[in-house]
């Protein structure tokens, strides 16, 4: 029996650890993307996975970078979403919090975009058509970074800053009906030295 009961204790040791390790894997990893999609709510924590470099943007002879804030991708509904910045750190380090403008998806490539500004891409996925890309509505746009500090300087040609912010905006399907978006995020934004 008291064999028994150690081995019990072992195996609920080992699971209990097991646990733990998971926990703390995720709170090393503090970055988000938050989505409430027609008041259905989403979350990844796949963010900065992918990035533009040497983009154009709002100011010329500045150097912007495109940063995947993360993808939301269901059955209903294919939203992504990217961060513009500044690539250097003598331009981003004057970043501050605030209001800052979202543009649509389809102007990521674009050369309007400043600093700070999300583009949101959605696609409805209930319409069965090619061209089921739902548009950004001009009204109704509300993005806000809330926070930016440097959380990594030891990579010798580049920052790690944590930016984050909270959004909301609508889109219009193809078939007219207004989708509102909602979220908030906390992004690892990589800057040149």
């Amino acid at each position: 029996m008291e064999k028994k009961y150690l081995i019990y204790a072992l195996l609920v040791s080992i699971l209990l650890q097991g646990c733990k390790k998971a926990t703390d894997t995720t709170a090393a990893y503090p970055y988000h993307l938050n989505v409430s999609i027609n008041k259905v709510n989403f979350t990844t924590n796949s963010v900065a996975r992918f990035g533009l470099s040497n983009e154009a943007g709002c100011v010329a002879n500045k150097s912007f970078e495109v940063t995947n804030a993360g993808q939301i991708d269901v059955d209903a509904y294919f939203l992504d979403c990217y961060f513009k910045h500044f690539t250097n750190n003598i331009d981003f380090k004057n970043t501050k919090t605030g209001s800052y403008k979202i543009f649509d998806g389809g102007d990521l490539l674009k050369a309007n975009q400043c600093n700070g500004d999300l583009i949101i891409g959605l696609t409805d996925n209930s319409i069965n058509n090619l061209y089921s890309t739902a548009i950004l509505q001009p009204t109704n746009i509300v993005h806000k970074i809330t926070n930016i500090s440097i959380v990594d300087t030891t990579a010798a040609t580049t920052i790690t800053y944590s930016v984050s912010g909270n959004f909301s905006c609508n889109f219009k399907n193809a078939n007219n009906v207004i989708i509102p978006i909602t979220g908030d995020y906390v992004l690892p934004i990589k800057i040149i030295k």
